[in-house]
């Protein structure tokens, strides 16, 4: 796809104010945890008991993470669909099939193994990393007293809500990518810089910085910072979104069991669950 004169600019703009916005969105959403006086408290508390407010919430939400990214990139042409993760389509007509093995890298066999190896090689060397670090935090809860074990009460997690965080996630994390591999015309260096936004971009949210101060939450933000590390390097690796969309999703529905499975090998205080941050 030919870049627009600007590209570079408009593109950076636009992944400024994707920042700005998530800024903004998480620091509201943290002032409605605690007491807002005035109108402005009275106002977020009425949409925050709005019957419709979980679906607006939703809509919202993949509006931010599918539709800014898709806007940008293909319908302004601001940026290359290739610096995401997504492969052009080759052919006309082609069947349902023919088009998932095009999007995943696997149309051609010779090629398939070149992305296949490494895709393969990280997942399964995270999931071996994931499995041992749940045996060292079991090992870990049986040495401490009962009730001094905070525990967080979170229930199983849905492959579908699994399935749709991930794609959000990859999304987001791709558009950011776009920008850094265009302003440093080269994937290594682009990838590397691409961590650094998304990193900036946790720090100016409270919920990370207030989670990442208590050990019993701790844990959440920091699984979703290895997933961004093992992601990007699949891309590297890769230069595919859909994989990375796959392995993210994997990874995160073994992380939540192995961990639910090693909580309930020990008992201990329960404490509230920090709640989802955009």
């Amino acid at each position: 796809m030919e870049l627009l004169p600007g590209s570079q600019a408009e593109l950076g703009m636009w992944i400024a104010v994707s920042i700005v916005l998530y800024a903004l969105v998480t620091n509201l959403a943290w002032r409605t945890r605690t007491e807002w006086t005035g109108w402005p408290g009275r106002a977020m508390a009425r949409l925050v008991r709005w019957r419709y407010a979980p679906w607006m919430g939703e809509i919202l939400r993949l509006l931010y993470y599918v539709g800014l990214p898709y806007t940008v990139i293909v319908f302004r042409r601001v940026g290359q669909p290739a610096y995401m993760g997504i492969p052009p389509l080759e052919g006309n007509a082609l069947t349902i099939g023919e088009a998932i093995l095009q999007l995943l890298g696997l149309a051609h066999p010779d090629e398939a193994w070149q992305i296949l190896w490494p895709a393969l090689g990280l997942t399964a060397g995270a999931l071996a990393l994931t499995a041992l670090l749940c045996w060292w935090y079991t090992r870990s809860l049986r040495a401490l007293p009962p009730v001094t074990v905070p525990i967080t009460n979170a229930g199983p997690i849905s492959w579908w809500i699994a399935f749709r965080e991930a794609a959000y996630l990859q999304m987001h994390w791709a558009f950011y990518r776009s920008g850094t591999i265009l302003l440093a015309e080269n994937f290594y260096s682009g990838t590397a810089l691409s961590l650094v936004l998304i990193c900036l971009e946790w720090a100016l949210n409270p919920a990370w910085r207030t989670d990442l101060r208590q050990p019993s939450r701790a844990e959440a933000r920091l699984s979703r910072l290895g997933l961004a590390l093992i992601t990007a390097l699949l891309f590297y690796y890769t230069r595919n979104l859909w994989l990375g969309i796959l392995v993210h999703w994997v990874l995160h529905l073994t992380y939540a069991r192995l961990l639910r499975i090693c909580r309930q090998t020990h008992p201990g205080q329960t404490v509230p669950s920090s709640p989802t941050a955009p």
